[in-house]
């Protein structure tokens, strides 16, 4: 059995952007040399989120703004009320986004894994890995595990 591991960083350009992964993930499927088997996608961070779905303007545009709706900014989170708050912290870059992490949380969309079937991922016709930032811009990580003959 063949087993490769990557890590790509990618740049998440704003708040509850998007970032189409899919080439990127048949780009690690191919570099594997595994053509039956599996790829697993996992997401290094608890403020974004990898989705699985089709890359359509008004789809995506319908799941953020109901994930805003259902969690939104500018209320109470004890994650942000530094005056309680004592594990996990590192002052250099604290900010107020406990709306972030429930979202995150809801969502439970850290990793996925995805068939794949003559070197290739084995998505219905629409479908896409996409990364869902829900906080500040910044780099993020996503690892790429793929194993299989």
């Amino acid at each position: 059995m063949k087993s490769w591991t990557t890590t790509i960083e990618i740049p998440a350009m704003e708040r509850y952007s998007y970032l189409d992964l899919t080439e990127e993930l048949e780009r690690a499927i191919k570099d594997s040399g595994v053509t039956d088997g599996a790829a697993i996608a996992f997401c290094q961070h608890t403020t974004a989120a990898l989705l699985i779905n089709e890359w359509e303007d008004g789809a995506l545009e319908d799941f953020r703004t109901r994930v805003q709706e259902l969690v939104p900014e500018g209320i109470y989170y004890a994650h942000d009320d530094m005056g309680r708050r004592t594990q996990n912290l590192d002052e250099s870059h604290e900010r107020a986004n406990g709306h972030s992490h429930v979202k995150a949380m809801l969502l439970s969309a850290t990793s996925h894994a995805i068939p794949v079937a003559a070197g290739e991922p084995m998505f219905g016709r629409w479908q896409r890995l996409i990364l869902f930032e829900m906080d500040e811009p910044k780099e993020r990580q996503v690892t790429f595990h793929v194993f299989g003959e």
